[in-house]
């Protein structure tokens, strides 16, 4: 049973200055130049507590100085809790590939539970991001993120409830990075009803957040209080903004002979043809991806000083997409799971990892192929969502990176404290 509750949230104060210079996004995208512009925009910047991704050893006191600037930010009002619960409606306004879209995100607390019934995860975790987030969490007593999961809404009950509640004024505005964003309080306890009845018989998926819902249950089973729940975001599987686009497969250190068995493989399973994209268009040859990959398992490939390739199925070895199949057949439809289990695990072993480069944007994974920092680039469609729904419902776990959620959740609209008091 899902338990998804307001909760006192602690929020920038108005004298902290405007939220677009104050928030910034998770810790897993933010590099060390990066975390340097942010605190450019503002000294009270989220990423003060949020932290970039780790590259190599913690700096001494890393997590202290997060935990700290957390209790001086609260001492001196530049953050305040709310005196009352809540959920926290966000709108995201974004434009992607000339499309505008929006995006309504509810920020509440979720009663963690382990993973695998009520809430569904759909990729593996790895050890360091877990050390590293239990640390900032053990000092620092807080979420400073929010974990991004999906629902369905198929009676449209959320829906009509949230809706209401934006037709008054938001409780703020702001813009960063290209996003506009509103975010509402939603209090009434009608609504309230509404919303926790409505969850309560539904499953939760993880859509991103996996290292950090794990490590909220190792935090919890150290018997801390106000372990029980973490920040949580929920967006509808139906909500028209919910975009999820690829990661690139950039090929990296192979051998002669792996090359060589490489292509042996994709020969067999594929056959290939000139995208007649030109060189270095990777927004293009995004569009062909997508475009016949409606209806087939389809791969752009990108070598140093060739033509770009697409490659489609040569047998039926890998089936076609088909929402009437079972899950477990669905999946091997998946790009992302064709290239790791039928190419990449066959050529390097388990230890394919250290021969991948997962790169979200397709022009930096067409540069690095032409720079000589990767030997070949493989372009994929985004997941549908309905696939995801369906191979993630049966519980299982999809290859690592084979979901980019755009945009990003950002952090700093709302914090939760693991006090209790929420």
């Amino acid at each position: 049973m899902v338990d998804f509750r307001p909760f006192r949230a602690v929020r920038y104060a108005a004298a902290a200055g405007p939220l677009d210079n104050l928030i910034c996004p998770p810790y897993d995208v933010i590099s060390p130049p990066a975390e340097r512009g942010l605190l450019d925009r503002s000294p009270h910047n989220m990423v003060r507590m949020e932290l970039a991704e780790l590259d190599g050893p913690p700096p001494p006191d890393r997590y202290e100085n997060a935990a700290a600037a957390l209790r001086s930010m609260l001492s001196d009002g530049v953050l305040a809790r709310d005196d009352a619960p809540a959920y926290y409606l966000l709108r995201q306004r974004f434009a992607t590939g000339g499309v505008e879209r929006e995006r309504h995100c509810l920020f509440g607390a979720l009663r963690l539970e382990e993973l695998g019934d009520g809430v569904l995860p759909h990729e593996n975790t790895a050890a360091g991001p877990k050390e590293d987030r239990l640390a900032l969490m053990r000092a620092a007593r807080a979420n400073f993120s929010p974990i991004l999961m999906l629902y369905r809404d198929a009676a449209g009950v959320l829906g009509r409830a949230l809706s209401e509640a934006t037709a008054g004024p938001p409780a703020a505005e702001f813009a960063a990075d290209g996003e506009q964003y509103a975010l509402w309080l939603v209090q009434d306890p009608s609504a309230v009803d509404t919303v926790s009845g409505a969850l309560a018989d539904e499953k939760l998926y993880v859509a991103d957040g996996h290292h950090r819902y794990e490590t909220s249950l190792v935090y919890r089973g150290e018997a801390r209080d106000g372990a029980d729940f973490v920040l949580t975001g929920l967006v509808a599987f139906d909500d028209p903004g919910l975009l999820i686009q690829p990661y690139y497969r950039v090929v990296q250190g192979a051998s002669q002979e792996q090359m060589a068995k490489l292509d042996q493989l994709l020969s067999f399973y594929f056959v290939s043809r000139p995208s007649g994209t030109p060189p270095g268009e990777s927004a293009q040859l995004d569009a062909v991806v997508a475009t016949l990959g409606q209806g087939q398992t389809v791969l752009g490939v990108v070598r140093q000083g060739r033509p770009a390739q697409v490659l489609t199925p040569a047998n039926d070895i890998i089936p076609e997409p088909d929402p009437q199949d079972p899950p477990e057949t669905q999946v091997r439809s998946v790009e992302a799971f064709v290239l790791q289990e039928m190419l990449f695990r066959p050529v390097f072993g388990d230890d394919f990892p250290d021969h991948i480069a997962y790169v979200h944007d397709g022009a930096e994974a067409m540069a690095m192929v032409e720079r000589g920092e990767g030997q070949v680039a493989f372009f994929v469609k985004g997941l549908p969502a309905d696939v995801f729904r369906a191979v993630v419902g049966a519980g299982i776990r999809l290859p690592r990176k084979s979901t980019y959620f755009y945009p990003k959740l950002p952090s700093g609209v709302v914090i939760n404290l693991l006090d209790g008091n929420g």
